[in-house]
């Protein structure tokens, strides 16, 4: 870590997208670079100006509205999320509008994901640096594996030609884009892509390589740091909650994040009847899910959202759908894993969990049954969980990734 007062300090504009673990993360950046005597101003969607302010970071609301329009289209299939894109435009002029105003900011370096879309051409716009940041591999290819989205049937001959899907997550917009870089920022229709910003400059990998190691074929500037862990304080738990943990043994975590179920009642039936068929308790997390058919009772309790720091330590096992952030988490606290994938790169995250030895098979659709057993199972991997929370505290990938930016800032 940079410690001569004379080096250029960060100032940092971090931008990002998504559900919150999409930007907890980057929050956490943004704590660690104020940590360290930087500056940094994290812009993402504005229903997370409340977690970025209880890290006491700096923050600009982008508009949000097109969760509504994701939230509604969940699980609905092809058919409709091709409709989706048609009807995602207007809410991506609004974003793309918001963008622009980041230009009175003034970095010195600008963070983004590939997601934001126009993040890049900001940078061109003040004329500083960019660095892409990513919490899933999707940049560089690789022949070692294909990338995270693609479907598991992928043929390993062709690993290195599905690293193409990563470019194509923007075609849908790039006519968009480029008017509003002519229109709103002065600058010609095309920058250069993100994937060439990653050969120039690296990527910053915001995850373990105890859950993914780099790539043989990977250059040393694309290698993943470490998770980027929101520091305290720790949200403290309902009183309810607490009194129901602290009343038996450790439960079960039952949470599936941003997801929604086509069934939310059958799944809350299936939920619950598998727990019991265990034997065991369960705090059910009813998020964006809807679980919410669930009652509470004396083996069962279900609570809105909760701090997953404070809540994952208590618990004996971690269901839940495959998200990077949630298995994390869950790594981070020592416990075993149960997951339930539902698309994108869950299932890639599921996988590599269970080859790591702290979750078993990932569960299809998922049956009281099938759930019950797949507990036992999760319960006897306990001691391979606390052994890799071991090596993880070793980690610091806020840490790593504040020096990168240092380094970055002082040989620009």
């Amino acid at each position: 870590m940079a410690t001569d007062e004379t080096a250029p300090a960060v100032k940092a504009l971090v931008i990002t997208t998504g559900s919150r673990g999409d930007v907890q993360p980057f929050i956490a950046l943004a704590a660690g670079l104020n940590a360290h005597g930087h500056e940094a101003v994290v812009a993402a969607p504005r229903r997370f100006e409340a977690l970025s302010g209880s890290a006491a970071v700096a923050f600009v609301g982008l508009d949000d509205s097109i969760f509504a329009l994701q939230e509604e289209l969940s699980g609905s299939g092809v058919g409709a999320a091709l409709t989706g894109v048609r009807r995602a435009r207007p809410y991506l002029r609004r974003w793309l509008s918001d963008l622009t105003g980041l230009v009175d900011v003034q970095p010195n370096v600008i963070v983004c994901t590939r997601k934001t879309l126009g993040g890049t051409a900001l940078a061109e716009r003040l004329g500083v640096p960019v660095v892409p940041a990513q919490l899933i591999p999707l940049e560089p290819a690789t022949a070692q594996y294909p990338i995270p989205l693609a479907p598991a049937w992928w043929p390993s001959a062709a690993n290195k030609l599905s690293w193409r899907a990563s470019g194509a997550l923007e075609a849908p917009w790039r006519s968009m884009v480029a008017q509003w870089r002519i229109d709103q920022l002065g600058l010609s229709a095309r920058g250069a892509s993100y994937g060439s910003l990653v050969d120039q400059v690296g990527v910053l990998s915001a995850w373990s390589p105890h859950l993914l190691p780099a790539p043989a074929d990977w250059p040393a500037h694309a290698a993943p740091l470490g998770f980027w862990t929101l520091p305290g304080p720790v949200e403290p738990l309902p009183d309810a909650l607490g009194r129901f943990l602290d009343a038996g043994e450790p439960p079960v975590l039952m949470g599936f994040g941003s997801m929604l179920d086509a069934d939310p009642a059958r799944l809350s039936d299936e939920v619950i009847a598998g727990l019991r068929m265990a034997g065991r308790r369960g705090v059910v997390v009813s998020g964006w899910a809807g679980l919410g058919a669930a009652v509470n009772g004396d083996d069962i309790f279900v609570v809105d959202q909760a701090d997953y720091r404070a809540l994952l330590p208590r618990v004996a096992v971690a269901v839940h759908h495959g998200g990077v952030g949630t298995a994390a988490a869950a790594l981070t606290a020592g416990i075993p894993q149960v997951v339930r994938p539902y698309f994108g790169d869950q299932p890639f995250w599921a996988s590599r969990l269970h080859a790591m030895g702290v979750a078993p098979a990932p569960l299809g659709r998922l049956r009281s049954a099938a759930l019950a057993e797949r507990l036992t199972q999760a319960v006897a991997l306990a001691p391979t969980a606390r052994q890799v929370a071991d090596r993880l505290a070793g980690e610091d990938g806020v840490a790593a990734a504040v020096d990168r930016l240092e380094r970055l800032i002082e040989d620009h």
